[in-house]
Parts: C-alpha cells; structure tokens; sequence
C-alpha cells in the first residue's frame, strides 16, 4: 500500500486497525468495501458515497468523506458510512491534509484525530474526535551518549509524559521495532555494535486502545565507529555546585590538534555543542536547574576515515536554587559610556551586612565585589575601555558558599561609546511635531550596512533593528501622548556588540491635539470678551445721573 497520490513530506504508518465510526454505528473490519448502510431505507440499495476534494487548489489531495447518507427528500439521518483504515495519521499531518494552518485547533471543536483510509473511492479522510487536551512530547535519547565503538553496547531510550500508550522504534524512516514500554518510558538495547546500526532513529507513541500515533520524536544519529587514542579530559568552573544563575564554563581538553569535539548532556539527543579547537570551550549562561546533570565530551581528528576518541569521564554539574530574592540593577550613563569615561553599576536590595557581587557575562567569578551602604553597592569604573562591553548581572551572599547565594539580578548592558566610529544622524518625518493619531517614522542614517541600530528615547532605549542599506527606520504608529520625547539612535559593528557609536544629534517629538488646543483658545478669547463686556456695561451704568441730581424745570 503506498500513500495518496500528491501528498508530499507525509510519513504514512502502517497498522491494521478498525476504522471509527461516524454517527456511532458499529465498526467495520478492516478491507471491507466502502458502503453507505441504507437497507432500512425501502428502494435503497448498499453503494459507495459520494465524496468531495478538500480543497480544489490542490488536485491530487486526499478525499474527505461525506456526511452520513441521507435517503432522498429526507433531512434526517438514516444510516453512516464505513472505511476501511490502513494507515494513520498523527495529528499534525491530518491538520495539513485538511487544509488547516499548523497548530490551529480554533476550527475544530474538540481535538482531533485522523485517519487515512484507501478504498476504491480514492483516498479517504475520517475525523474522529478525541478529548485529549495537548500533544504528549517524546524524547529519544542514547544512555550512555556519544559514539558506540564498535562490539560495544548502548541503550536507545524513548520516553513521553503521558501513560498508557506504546512505543514503536523506527529506523532510516522505517519501523524498526515495537518497544516494551515501562511506565512512560521504553527502550531498545543494542550489545556487541556494528556499523550496521548506525543511521537515523526516531519514536513514535501510540494510543493505548488504537494505535493512533499521538507524536513523534525527534532524530537521533547513531553512529558506531572504532573508538582510538586517548580520552579527552573534562572540567567544569566554578566548579561542580553552583547557584542558579551562575556561568559555567565547560572545557574539553584534547592533546591532538585538528580535532572537533563534541559535548554531551545525559538524557538528551544529539550534542550540546562542538568544538573547533584543541581545547573546547563552552559557557552555559545564567544557569538553572534544568542545565544540571552529567557532561562529558568526545573528539576526533579530521581524515578518512575519521579517528573518535573515547568519550571523557563524567562530571556532576549541580544547579541550587536560592530562596533568596534578587538584587535590582542599573548603569550609568544608560545610553552608553565614551571611551575614558567613567560608569557606574548600581545593585540595590535591601540586605545589609552581605557582600555584593558583579558578574559579567562570560566570567565564572565575581568581577568585584562592594559592601551595601544604604542597601545600595557602588561598582564604579574609572575609566571605560572597549573590554569593560558587556553584559552584567548582581547577586549577594558568599560566593565560595553557593548555597548562600542570592538569585541573580537581571541583566544590564554596559555599551561603550567610540568616537572613533562616524556619528549617524536622525531625522522625523513628517514632523517634529504632529497630532495624536499620525504615523510617524524615524530615520537613522549613516550606520554602515554591517551594523546594529539602536533608537533612544529619553536616553532609554525603546527599539534595536538592522539597516536597509545605509539606512535603518524606526516607524511609530499612530503615536499618541506618551510618545513624545528626545529621540537619538545609535550602532554598533555587528562583531563588536558593545562598541557603540555616538549618540546622533536629538530630535525633539512633540504630539499635542491642536485641535482641542484650539478650541481651549477660543473659548479663553471668548469669555475674555464677554468679561470686558461686563465691565464696559457696569462702567456705563455707574455713571448714568440718578433723579436727585435732575435740574429744576
């Protein structure tokens, strides 16, 4: 059996299930032929239903089936057509056959599972509902990870949160193997390796009363080679305990030079990282627990074929949590200290008695350390220099004491400001000022075509993108109040992330309703009139002589 002509980039498993009934009627077996049952139905007799495509842009896709049968000049149902099922669909093909955007369940009313059928109609699509909330995630892994050497023995673990399913095991895009399944996890143990075992693997879970395929994992490469030469030597900074939020640096040491290694969580597919160089470095920033467990490392030398080392010993990379709350954090100048100038970093908490600690990104040990006066650590740097760039971050406690470390601040950039880079310049258009409502569009120019832009306002930065050409834009839509302010942008070279250049020359944003402003000046200038009014006609009345003052006649 082969899948339907036209559907493309669509694995088709293979299982012998009976098909879902649509309407509630009893199942069919599988191989029966497609019928609409109407015997009940006087001058009706059994014959296939009708049909219709999925979607006429597409000529060659599937067919869904047809509502339940109805007998003529009836509304009401009588009877429900049966398929026959021999391949299954996961629930993301079936999204994509019926037309629907990836993901999108907003269509259908609860979640859905299809089913690809074959019969002498063509191909069939049923929908068959299902309550299922969310698609259960699969994991494949090796245990232990890396290369196999050959007569070795590895382990292909597959696992998924959920319960009551099963697993199959494919290999090169084909199943390979039904797996055991223990709890939520199976496996599928390979002793005395050839190279015959190497290639591509996946696992796919099924349903636990239909065989459904409910998700697929990703990849796993497996590779079995001959294992030569020496281990490479692993070691982990600060050291094995650190707080969350802390950097690690992981270096994988190998005597052989034109060597690539690779780094290994257990429990995970694939590799974290590769290493081009004799001693491999790889930082893991700001860490959580989730980035604890065993590490270890494998190289080869570059040739034909190429030689793989042993893996390296295992190291125990644990990750605390700190019950202590974090530090707040800030830099001045924001926008970006000149060369030779001085910056200051501020970390506030109101923890008096306990030192502060400043980390830079990439560093495995406090860069300084201050004490709190006023629940406040000054971090000053007298004069900024092109390696002071760089991200920072703060926490409290004792750092050779991990467990008595804050939670880390979050993060600050120091940008340094080069006056040797050329001065971009900033321009409004329509205008600098302009009533709520209007679109407006800032254009910084003069940045170079390999660069990073940055728009500022009120020296806080509000927008990074990247040029068109010479050029980079910064549209405001239909801006209202609080989008005014003083406007200036900035770049920096895209290999030096915190190499700045000047700020450009300000531009002032000014969105004021005019309309209403005018009407507050009208009627200002009216009631001023009417009170002139008033005074003109109280002057005039004051002076009018009285009946006493009236000469004799």
């Amino acid at each position: 059996m082969h899948s339907p002509e036209g559907v493309t980039g669509t694995f088709w498993d293979q299982f012998n299930h009976p098909s879902p009934a649509l309407g509630g009627s009893s199942t069919r077996a599988v191989g029966q032929e497609v019928a609409c049952d109407n015997q009940d139905l006087p001058g009706h007799s059994k014959k296939p239903c009708s049909c219709k495509r999925t979607d006429t842009a597409f000529p060659h896709q599937p067919f869904l089936l047809s509502k339940p049968c109805l007998s003529q000049g009836q509304r009401e149902l009588r009877g429900t057509a049966m398929l026959p099922v021999t391949h299954i669909l996961a629930f993301g093909e079936c999204q994509w056959l019926c037309g629907l955007p990836e993901g999108t369940r907003g269509a259908l009313s609860l979640r859905q599972r299809c089913y690809g059928a074959i019969s002498l109609a063509g191909a069939w699509l049923v929908v068959q509902s299902m309550t299922a909330t969310s698609d259960p995630n699969v994991t494949i892994y090796l245990q232990p990870p890396g290369v196999i050497p050959l007569g070795g023995s590895t382990t292909i673990r597959c696992e998924c949160q959920y319960n009551g399913g099963s697993f199959v095991l494919y290999r090169n895009g084909h199943q390979f193997r039904s797996l055991k399944t223990r709890g939520s996890r199976a496996e599928f143990s390979i002793s005395n390796a050839t190279r015959s075992f190497s290639g591509p693997y996946s696992c796919h879970y099924l349903h636990g009363d239909d065989g459904a395929v409910l998700a697929r994992s990703d990849t796993l490469e497996v590779l079995v080679e001959e294992l030569q030469g020496p281990k490479p030597v692993l070691s982990i900074l600060p050291g094995h305990e650190v707080a969350a939020g802390s950097d690690v640096l992981l270096r994988c040491i190998f005597p052989y030079a034109n060597a690539i290694c690779f780094l290994y969580l257990e429990g995970q597919a694939g590799t974290l990282h590769n290493f081009p160089e004799k001693e491999a470095k790889f930082y893991l920033s700001q860490v959580e627990q989730g980035n604890g467990g065993r590490y270890s490392c494998q190289c080869y030398t570059k040739g034909t074929p190429p030689k793989w080392s042993s893996t390296s010993e295992y190291l125990e990379l644990v990750v605390r949590e700190s019950q202590l709350p974090s530090p707040s954090i800030s830099v001045t100048p924001p926008d970006g200290a000149i060369l030779g100038t001085p910056a200051t970093i501020h970390c506030k908490c109101p923890c008096q008695g306990t030192a502060m600690l400043l980390y830079k990104a990439g560093d495995t040990s406090a860069r300084q350390t201050a004490q709190l006066a006023r629940d406040v650590a000054t971090f000053t740097i007298a004069r900024v220099d092109k390696e002071d760039g760089g991200t920072y971050t703060c926490r409290y406690g004792n750092e050779s004491d991990p467990s008595s470390l804050s939670q880390s601040s979050h993060s600050v950039e120091l940008l340094v400001r080069d006056p040797g880079l050329a001065r971009p310049s900033l321009f409004l258009e329509p205008l600098s000022h302009v009533q709520p409502g209007t679109n407006v569009t800032l254009l910084c120019t003069g940045v170079g075509q390999n660069a990073q832009v940055y728009f500022w306002r009120d020296r806080e930065m509000v927008k990074n993108t990247e040029p068109e050409g010479d050029v980079a834009t910064f549209v405001l839509p239909h801006v209202m109040g609080h989008h005014g302010g003083t406007y200036a942008c900035t770049y920096h070279p895209r290999e030096q992330p915190y190499l700045s250049s000047e700020l450009s020359s300000t531009v002032w944003l000014v969105v004021a309703d005019y309309t209403w402003g005018n009407t507050v000046r009208l009627a200002l200038g009216a009631g001023i009139l009417v009170l002139l009014g008033l005074i003109v006609a109280e002057a005039m009345h004051s002076h009018r002589p009285t009946p006493a003052h009236l000469s004799p006649l």
